[in-house]
């Protein structure tokens, strides 16, 4: 395992430890599955872009290229999945979902840029 693995699957274990501890002390809770698919879905995103990336490292246009269209095809994925969640839940949609999928998104986002980035 590399690090950028460990560091992405760090993450996603303390993303499901939050959601876990979100249930235990708050009122609401948060059974449904969407909210643990879309850590995975990230996780999974995340992992595929920092394996496409490493190869790309130190290319210059074609890293900046590649990573356009990785970070575009992660934001239509990520549209699709909303709207799978809006079409499947049309009474029951939940606010909450959606902002704990712009905190993942954020946090997925952040973690690839410092992953990248970093001196």
């Amino acid at each position: 395992m590399n690090q950028r693995f460990k560091i992405n699957f760090l993450l996603t274990l303390f993303l499901f430890a939050a959601l876990i501890l979100l249930n235990i002390f708050t009122e609401k809770n948060i059974q449904n599955s969407w909210y643990s698919l879309s850590i995975m879905f990230f996780f999974s995103i995340t992992y595929f872009q920092t394996e496409i990336l490493g190869n790309k490292i130190g290319k210059g246009a074609a890293f900046i290229r590649t990573q356009l269209v990785l970070t575009f095809v992660k934001m239509i994925l990520s549209a699709g999945l909303i709207i799978l969640y809006g079409f499947f839940n049309k009474e029951n949609a939940e606010a909450s979902f959606f902002i704990w999928f712009l905190m993942l998104y954020l946090s997925y986002t952040a973690l690839l840029s410092w992953m990248f980035y970093k001196k």
